[in-house]
């Protein structure tokens, strides 16, 4: 008998060894590697896409305590861009980003495409490079229920101040005819580049469906970044998360890891 974890169960490969030991005895033979080609790449693909999961509940153990269905979305988005970043470099087989929307649509929960598309874009460019699971979840979370969202820092007086007057007009309002925002993938560079060492700054979420005034994208500085900018007041109704603001034990700004 196989010793059992500390959970009373055999472990996964040694239950494989069991089966195997199992037919091997039983039938006076001795199975090989090749004798499992034709369901290799299936079972290696089930073995990444759990193991995903399970990666995913061990870094955002608070995951599990949402309703199902939000639950269930918000799983099955992660664990497909974590499959999208091992699956490749361990030469599994990984169906394309449609069959895996249609695959999604009978658990029965579903993403638009154009939505899955911006948190992808995200996840490449910040989440995924920083390892940060828990910032990307509470970013899918909020772009699920609200569509687009941007994002803007500011001193928490200043919020004060725009809550008492019933919208936010910051100083570039003035003087430049609109107000900055960064999209998820941008912020924390802009906090980097121009709010170190400040304090008491807090991050608003905006969600762009709920503005009165229109947003461009604009590449202002020739870069090859386009950032989003308001062009008019913040109405406080699109505001949907107001955030302290931090570094996190590493010394950098860090985005929200709860939602």
């Amino acid at each position: 008998m196989k010793k059992k974890n500390d959970k009373g169960q055999v472990t996964l490969l040694e239950a494989f060894a069991t089966i195997n030991k199992a037919i091997e005895t039983t039938l006076d033979i001795e199975l090989a590697d090749q004798d499992f080609a034709d369901g290799r790449e299936e079972l290696l693909h089930i073995y990444c896409h759990e193991a995903c999961h399970a990666a995913l509940a061990h870094s955002v153990p608070w995951l599990k305590d949402l309703p199902e269905k939000v639950h269930t979305l918000a799983d099955e988005v992660l664990a497909r861009l974590l499959e999208k970043e091992f699956a490749p470099r361990l030469g599994l087989y990984l169906h394309s980003d449609e069959e895996f929307l249609v695959e999604l649509s009978m658990c029965p929960v579903e993403i638009e495409r154009e939505t899955y598309e911006r948190l992808r874009k995200a996840w490449e460019a910040d989440f995924w490079p920083r390892r940060d699971l828990a910032g990307m979840v509470v970013h899918t979370l909020q772009t699920l229920r609200y569509g687009d969202l941007i994002y803007h820092i500011l001193p928490r007086a200043d919020w004060k101040t725009a809550k008492k007057t019933g919208d936010y007009r910051p100083a570039s309002l003035e003087s430049q005819g609109f107000i900055h925002f960064s999209r998820a993938e941008q912020v924390l560079q802009v906090a980097e580049n121009f709010y170190s060492g400040m304090k008491d700054l807090l991050l608003l979420t905006v969600a762009v469906d709920k503005l009165k005034d229109e947003v461009r994208y604009e590449d202002l500085l020739g870069e090859g970044q386009f950032f989003p900018h308001l062009y008019g007041p913040l109405n406080l109704d699109a505001v949907v998360a107001v955030d302290q603001f931090s570094l996190d034990d590493t010394g950098k700004f860090a985005l929200p890891q709860k939602a």
